[in-house]
C-alpha cells in the first residue's frame, strides 16, 4: 500500500502515532537540531523529523493513549533538566490537539500480548481497529499487520516518500 492509499482510507480516520514517533516529533518540534543528540532520537535525521511532521500534519484526526503519553513524557525526560519545561511544553500542546483514547489497563493486562508486548503496545493493538497507526517497533507493526490492523513503520515512510 502506498502513503496515498493509506491517506486516502484513514485521512479522516485518523493516525495513532507510537510512543518513538511521538517522542521524534516532541524532540524535533522543541529543537530540530537535537534529534541527533539525544540518545533516544539520533538514529533519526532532522529530515526524519521533518518527514514524518508532514505525513502526521495530513490527517485530519492524531490520536494517543495515556499510556503513549506517560511513556513519551518518561523518555524526553531524559534530556537535561534545563530542557524539561520546554518538552512539557510541546509535549502539552500535542496532547492538547490529539484525540486521547482509553482502554482499562484492567482488560488489557488480559490480553494474549500483554506479556510480551506491555500495556502500551497492547493498548495500541486494542484501538488500532480504525486508524491507521504509525510506529518504529517492528513487532508490533509485524501483530497488527498479522490482526489485519494497519500499521505503518517510520521506515516505510522513508522509502514511500
Amino acid at each position: 500500500m502506498s502513503l496515498d492509499d493509506y491517506l486516502e482510507k484513514y485521512a479522516a480516520k485518523g493516525i495513532l502515532i507510537d510512543t518513538n514517533v511521538l517522542v521524534l516529533l516532541v524532540v524535533g518540534l522543541y529543537r530540530e537540531e537535537r534529534i541527533k543528540t539525544f540518545k533516544r532520537t539520533k538514529q533519526y535525521t532532522p529530515g526524519d523529523f521533518r518527514l514524518i511532521l508532514r505525513f502526521v500534519d495530513r490527517f485530519q484526526r492524531r490520536i494517543t493513549t495515556p499510556n503513549i503519553l506517560t511513556e513519551t513524557d518518561n523518555i524526553v525526560r531524559q534530556l537535561a533538566q534545563r530542557e524539561h519545561e520546554h518538552v512539557a511544553r510541546v509535549l502539552a500542546i500535542l496532547a492538547a490537539e490529539f484525540c486521547e483514547q482509553y482502554q482499562p489497563s484492567r482488560d488489557i493486562t488480559q490480553t494474549l500480548w500483554f506479556a510480551r508486548l506491555g500495556l502500551a503496545d497492547c493498548v495500541t493493538i486494542a484501538i488500532a481497529q480504525d486508524v491507521l497507526v504509525i510506529t518504529d517497533d517492528w513487532e508490533l507493526s509485524g501483530i497488527l499487520s498479522n490482526l489485519d490492523r494497519d500499521a505503518i513503520n517510520i521506515n516505510h515512510v522513508r522509502e514511500l516518500n
